[in-house]
């Protein structure tokens, strides 16, 4: 995913960005242009090639898994994201397509929520086959940084 942000820095679309491998944080923070807070990226990989979403037995969608590892015993809804804790979701699709470059991307708000909690995101998520990425979705995360978070 750092591959994706340095060529959306070169492209201008970014001012910066910071990786960070830290329990309880985003994977990278994003800062651009009329921003004062960064934006917020989580990354993710596909679920394994057998798990998908079907119809009539043909593959509509991948599954990626937005919970987090471990669980509080003080709260059951602790395990899974809260909508707010991270902007943009990044999932490769390595373990699809064999290309551990390729990614999509998405605004967190876009994604669906928890049955149970409506705040928190839903465990699984329908991730768009590569052919078939189309707005909320997208390749670039420059386009979706500009589409999402741009000038308003």
């Amino acid at each position: 995913m750092a591959e994706h942000l340095r060529k959306a820095k070169q492209k201008g679309v970014i001012e910066r960005f910071e990786e960070h491998d830290l329990d309880g944080h985003a994977d990278f923070s994003i800062w651009i242009r009329g921003r004062n807070e960064p934006l917020l990226a989580e990354c993710k990989n596909v679920r394994n090639h057998e798990e998908a979403y079907r119809k009539g037995g043909e593959v509509i969608a991948y599954k990626v898994e937005t919970q987090k590892t471990r669980t509080s015993n003080s709260d059951a809804s602790s395990r899974y994201y809260d909508t707010t804790q991270f902007d943009i979701l990044g999932v490769c699709l390595g373990k699809k397509t064999k290309d551990w470059r390729n990614f999509v991307f998405v605004a967190t708000h876009r994604l669906a929520r928890h049955k149970a909690y409506p705040g928190k995101l839903a465990v699984m998520q329908p991730v768009p086959l590569p052919y078939l990425v189309e707005v909320p979705w997208y390749d670039d995360i420059g386009d979706l940084i500009e589409a999402e978070f741009g000038k308003k």
